[in-house]
């Protein structure tokens, strides 16, 4: 099944789910490779499902030969989702000695411990994450995003630079890289003591009822992201039960 049909079944009512949540085992058990262990675990976080997607990024990262910091990334999202963020920086930690890094570089993971160090300092101390980002500053393929952004972040560029290091091959590059920025532009607003407003951006980031996020490529590109996820969660944490 395509991805598109698969998500569109995601996207429905909760029969429709469990039959897509099912599809997504099934390709998983038949090919147990990268791709359908991140589709997997995501399909999980997506449903809410946040137990299951640790126990799923837990096991695969024991057992499967090429897991990547990615795994580490979605695996404490899932801590940090079931208010357990002391273990998804366990988590992000030990994400940054994976041997294989997305897109050769490993910026993710340094991200993550930056945002854990801005909503939990008691975990994370801001000066241990800025430590961890500015030794991958000295990588010359952090031109390559999402590695601006830390660079931006530690004020080694300006946000114009940034911007025009966001483009892509495509507008929905573009787009793209710009919702992440977004995150992490957020993210400094909290720094500051502006938590409303943080919350209000959280919001927005996550709002999958927008326009935009209509289009299944959308869609894909951004809930690939752990910057989605803990989105979602930050957004819902004052929201009316």
């Amino acid at each position: 099944m395509e991805d598109a049909n698969l998500w569109a079944l995601l996207r429905a009512g909760k029969a429709e789910q469990e039959r897509g949540l099912n599809l997504v085992r099934q390709a998983y058990t038949q090919k147990p490779c990268g791709s359908e262990i991140m589709q997997l675990g995501i399909a999980l976080l997506w449903l809410g499902r946040y137990v299951e997607a640790w126990e799923h990024y837990r096991g695969a990262i024991r057992e499967y030969p090429r897991a990547s910091d990615g795994d580490y990334g979605m695996a404490g999202v899932a801590k940090w989702c079931l208010g357990e963020q002391r273990d998804a920086v366990s988590e992000w930690n030990l994400g940054l000695r994976a041997k294989y890094e997305r897109a050769g570089l490993g910026v993710k993971m340094p991200l993550l411990l930056y945002f854990a160090s801005v909503i939990r300092p008691d975990l994370y101390a801001s000066d241990d994450a800025k430590k961890v980002m500015l030794e991958k500053t000295k990588n010359r393929r952090i031109k390559w995003f999402p590695g601006p952004i830390l660079q931006w972040i530690l004020g080694q560029i300006s946000e114009d630079e940034l911007r025009q290091r966001c483009q892509g091959r495509h507008e929905p590059d573009l787009r793209n890289n710009l919702w992440q920025v977004e995150f992490y532009r957020s993210l400094m607003t909290y720094e500051k003591g502006e938590v409303l407003l943080f919350r209000e951006s959280m919001s927005k980031l996550s709002d999958i009822h927008q326009p935009e996020w209509q289009s299944e490529t959308v869609l894909l590109d951004r809930i690939w992201c752990e910057e989605f996820f803990l989105a979602r969660h930050e957004a819902q944490l004052d929201s009316p039960s």
